[in-house]
């Protein structure tokens, strides 16, 4: 494979963000972004931090992004991952919340910068019958940092079942392994110097002005097919919020939290090869593929939260309490915290829920990215339109912590103050379908009208160029 050829360069860019965001999801998957479960305010508070940040900073990554290229904006947004897990670690021991306030907000930045280079990459380099292809690989590299960044606290704390949180080890180990991600920017070429195999180039390099920049990004709000897709977009992170604590971390031990937290991001590796040769399926037409592949994720989401209308009402968290030494205690009646080792029969189900989550979120989010490269093959616009789709998705992630802890979220059903079974999040997991279906509802007509079977770019010269090259010349 040559360094210039698309597909490198896609898997270049997933082991950065194995290293990097993998490692996050990690260690966000373990509920409470991996504190101690009584300093959950904590974690809720950088979360909120870094989801505003992080929109903001999307909507205007696109333009960054066409103005100094994708190699800074990654290896800079890698470094702020570092400094952001560094801070938890100083929360162990200073317990100050400033510092990692600041340290939110700084990776919100870079995290905008680096999923808008990504999207960019993975939406614009591939040629147009192998979108869902490259999705997948990408994927696949970058939950596996998610199902790997899950040993590191299941292996330090395997015997520690009562442990609330990761460990200092867990911490330094996700620091140095975000880090390794970072300095991997530098093998990337630059977008110019990329050549598809039937010898087009990816982009034709243009030096945008930031007020004409500017102009294209605002104009995405006028795009009705944007508009169509913003309820998918908002919905995508807002499901987290739901299933990283109010299932996983109020659920179960941390031992067991770090078990499923692993398997859905192997889920989500699974699914997103499946989806994506399901997405390019060359017997098919680009629009039939379109609508056969938002059916089929409509028939996996419906079944998986029916999965989990019936945990809610039936396994969720009970009223747990603490004894004098601050620990949680179980009542002989409820599955609150349950473990893997001690409590076998009990997490089968609720652990296979938690896989179900994990497939369903691949699809869902693959189907967007999908569904945007299906309506560009430019770089630069895929970039706007990767910004904007993590602008609409981290509004979600802000609002998402806020429904979780109001009356809507925490609603007791039987009208008292207690906090059962059935009460306990089930309001919030009434919003978080409520809101993944009208994401479905939105990309129907993108999907039924504006896929075709290729896409005609305004100015198609930049995308549509050939260059011919000889055998050597490919070859270098």
């Amino acid at each position: 494979m040559r360094l210039s050829d698309p597909l490198t360069q896609i898997i270049i860019v997933g082991f950065i963000c194995f290293c990097c965001p993998g490692m996050f999801n990690a260690l966000q998957g373990t509920g409470t972004y991996g504190l101690e479960p009584k300093h959950s305010d904590v974690g809720n508070n950088a979360g909120t931090a870094l989801s505003v940040v992080f929109a903001f900073s999307s909507l205007f990554a696109g333009a960054l992004f066409n103005m100094f290229g994708h190699r800074l904006l990654l290896i800079l947004g890698g470094l702020t991952y570092v400094l952001y897990v560094g801070s938890f670690l100083a929360y162990h021991y200073i317990e100050s919340i400033v510092f990692v306030v600041i340290a939110s907000c700084l990776l919100g930045i870079g995290a905008g910068w680096l999923w808008c280079a990504q999207g960019a990459v993975m939406m614009g380099y591939p040629e147009e019958g192998q979108k869902g292809r490259y999705f997948s690989i990408f994927w696949a590299i970058f939950n596996c940092g998610g199902v790997l960044g899950n040993v590191i606290p299941l292996g330090v704390q395997w015997n520690d079942e009562k442990g609330g949180g990761a460990s200092t080890g867990s911490y330094i180990g996700y620091m140095a392994v975000m880090t390794f991600g970072a300095l991997i920017s530098l093998l990337l070429l630059p977008a110019s110097k990329v050549i598809r195999r039937d010898g087009s180039h990816v982009v034709r390099v243009r030096y945008s002005s930031p007020i004409s920049e500017l102009k294209s990004v605002l104009a995405l709000f006028k795009d009705w097919r944007m508009l169509a897709l913003i309820p998918m977009f908002f919905s995508s992170n807002w499901i987290y919020t739901y299933q990283f604590t109010a299932v996983n971390a109020l659920n179960f031990t941390v031992r067991s939290r770090s078990m499923n937290s692993m398997f859905y991001w192997l889920a989500q590796i699974f699914a997103s090869i499946f989806y994506g040769s399901f997405l390019d399926r060359a017997q098919w037409s680009r629009p039939t593929r379109a609508r056969y592949g938002l059916i089929l994720l409509t028939v996996f989401l419906a079944a998986t939260w029916a999965g989990g209308i019936i945990f809610q009402t039936g396994f969720g968290p009970r009223s747990a309490k603490r004894d004098e030494n601050d620990v949680w205690v179980k009542n002989p009646d409820d599955f609150y915290h349950i473990d893997l080792v001690n409590n076998t029969r009990d997490y089968i189900g609720p652990f296979f829920l938690y896989f179900a989550y994990g497939v369903v979120d691949s699809m869902y989010q693959g189907y967007s990215y999908w569904i945007m490269g299906a309506l560009t093959n430019d770089t630069n616009q895929a970039a706007r339109f990767a910004g904007f789709y993590k602008f609409v998705q981290n509004l979600g992630g802000v609002l998402a912590p806020v429904v979780q802890t109001s009356r809507i979220g925490n609603a007791p059903s039987d009208g008292s103050n207690a906090l059962n079974a059935v009460g306990r999040g089930m309001g919030e997991i009434i919003v978080c379908i409520a809101l993944v279906f009208l994401g479905i509802l939105g990309a129907i007509p993108v999907a039924f009208k504006a896929v075709q079977e290729r896409t005609i770019e305004e100015d198609d010269e930049l995308v549509g160029e050939k260059h011919e090259l000889n055998y050597e010349e490919y070859k270098s």
